[in-house]
């Protein structure tokens, strides 16, 4: 546990606070002041079942400290704990020229990509290829950085011919939630597996008869628990690190795996509409 003068506001207000607090409260608490390090990176859920609570006491407990929700306290914590520089990027070291700056970053994404490979487990990756190849429609649910993979994705599929929808307005999101129907499916992608929008519309997605596929880098998460099919990336984010450009590159590692197979699985019908969908387009082009 950190000593008095090494913990930040954050900390320092939730002993303050602790004989204020319930039992299961203080559970919560106490694992907060022991773990803070490695708590940044942690979703509701892991809090609540390395606390041996539930989480809605973990919810109930931020809202006493004060906070909206536990991300706004999550990054409350951050800000105590990170480097400056971890704001920026995890290796980097602020007397790091531009060709060491590189290779380190570089050298992240492609650890990155590595660890992906051995995450994916095979079976859900196969169930996935099967719903995709056979789905009538398929919608994909992000918001913030996800929600531009969320348009990559929709982009590649309906490139080889698959009604493929993605949104950046989360009522539209809702809206066309709302209206699939069995055979389709819904893939959301979500680095934290927290986040509330997209996992709204999945739960409408998936009420109205869709298969959900999530894509996350949180196995304990509470998109995991709505989804049919959870494929694991890499990308391990603290708060102050949202958007970071490794965990989309593990998110679109996924989805052109994902693409490559479903196309291998249609095969010629893939081809044509890849040359309908290129001849569509190649008047934009000198």
């Amino acid at each position: 546990m950190p000593g008095m003068q090494e913990m930040g506001k954050t900390l320092l207000n939730i002993r303050s606070h602790m004989n204020g607090l319930t039992k299961t409260e203080q559970k919560v608490a106490q694992y907060i002041l022991e773990n803070a390090q490695d708590l940044i990176y942690d979703s509701v859920t892991e809090l609540a079942e390395k606390a041996d609570v539930g989480e809605t006491t973990v919810l109930r407990f931020c809202r006493k400290m004060k906070f909206q929700g536990f991300q706004d306290f999550k990054l409350s914590l951050a800000q105590d704990l990170v480097k400056p520089t971890d704001h920026i990027h995890e290796e980097i070291a602020e007397d790091d020229d531009p060709l060491t700056l590189s290779q380190k970053i570089i050298s992240t994404h492609l650890r990155t990509l590595e660890q992906t490979r051995e995450l994916v487990a095979e079976e859900q990756l196969t169930l996935a290829i099967d719903a995709l190849a056979q789905a009538g429609n398929i919608h994909f649910f992000g918001v913030g950085s996800s929600g531009l993979t969320a348009a990559q994705g929709a982009h590649s599929f309906a490139r080889i011919g698959k009604n493929s929808l993605a949104s950046s307005d989360t009522h539209f999101q809702a809206m066309q939630a709302s209206l699939m129907n069995k055979g389709d499916v819904a893939v959301g992608l979500s680095i934290s597996g927290s986040t509330k929008d997209t996992i709204d519309n999945l739960n409408i997605a998936k009420k109205a008869g869709a298969r959900v596929i999530a894509i996350t880098s949180n196995a304990r998460s509470p998109i995991t628990k709505i989804a049919d099919i959870v494929l694991i990336v890499v990308g391990r984010e603290n708060p102050l690190q949202g958007s970071s450009l490794a965990a989309k590159i593990s998110q679109l590692a996924v989805i052109d795996i994902l693409n490559v197979a479903v196309s291998l699985k249609m095969k010629d019908e893939a081809i044509k509409y890849r040359e309908i969908t290129a001849k569509a387009t190649s008047d934009k082009l000198y």
